[in-house]
């Protein structure tokens, strides 16, 4: 599948019509292994996911999952951009046979924009830190990366990059508050913690080890999934996240440069036992 066409492919998945044109093509997707990267907002999931994609082994879904099909449901479906937290009974998802259909249908949407012998596919979306026993009920075997970054930089950037008034949230102005932007760090966290028990393969990362060392991290992730170990060259160079263009590096200290003395006490107020049994300390 040559790169032009992958992202036509992309655009057309994103739409209702496209979706229907290409249905003629869709099988039901069933590689050797998913591999889901999950995380909260901000946390550097877009960058794993781009490191990760390089590995010949891996082909991974060009976007978000959630945007590549119609079966997932999406916070902004509940008036809520980037804060899940708030509409989680909304978008988490049986793990029982009530949702095969549903499942089947978002391995058929998938299979369009990945090769037809991929056997690991890579999915990437945020929301879905809220559903992964669903994910491990009908994506077998579903192997799970969660991604960690400092609480205080994710707040920052969640409360930097939120469109409250954007789905009807007039209250809250042009910005979340950020004791909210910690809330949905602080609940995304919990919830990958309330489920861990229950997933058979979960490994949790670092941003802060990433942004260090990444050749380290992406072997340990590799070791995870069973595969052979990246080329040193994969693991480095610059990326395009999210429009800008950098080499990998740790962006916490410029994420939390616009916190004040009170941004910092609503966010410890908040999720302060998280920040501390990470070792996140006080920017």
């Amino acid at each position: 599948m040559t790169p032009g066409w992958v992202g036509a492919r992309k655009g057309l998945l994103k739409r209702t019509w496209g979706r229907r044109l290409l249905a003629p093509l869709a099988r039901d997707l069933q590689p050797q292994r998913w591999i889901f990267l999950v995380g909260c907002y901000n946390s550097g999931t877009t960058l794993l996911r781009d490191l990760l994609g390089r590995h010949p082994q891996i082909a991974a879904l060009p976007s978000e999952g959630v945007r590549l099909t119609d079966s997932l449901p999406r916070p902004e479906d509940f008036g809520w951009h980037r804060m899940w937290c708030r509409c989680l009974a909304d978008i988490r998802l049986p793990a029982d046979e009530s949702q095969s259909q549903r499942a089947q249908r978002i391995r058929r949407h998938w299979s369009l924009a990945v090769p037809a012998a991929a056997a690991n596919v890579l999915e990437k979306s945020i929301a879905n830190t809220a559903r992964l026993p669903f994910l491990q009920a009908h994506f077998a075997p579903a192997y799970i990366i969660h991604l960690v970054r400092n609480g205080y930089a994710v707040s920052a950037g969640l409360r930097r990059k939120g469109e409250p008034r954007r789905f009807g949230h007039h209250e809250f102005g042009a910005r979340y508050p950020i004791e909210l932007c910690a809330e949905q760090w602080r609940v995304s966290l919990e919830q990958v913690a309330t489920d861990a028990a229950g997933l058979e393969h979960l490994l949790e990362v670092s941003y802060e080890d990433l942004a260090r060392d990444a050749v380290g991290v992406l072997a340990r992730i590799s070791s995870f999934l069973g595969l052979s170990a990246m080329a040193p060259a994969d693991s480095l160079g610059e990326f395009d996240i999210h429009g800008v263009r950098s080499a990998i590096r740790d962006m916490n200290a410029d994420s939390v440069v616009d916190l004040s003395t009170q941004d910092v006490a609503d966010i410890e107020r908040v999720a302060g036992p998280l920040l501390q049994r990470y070792g996140y300390g006080r920017p």
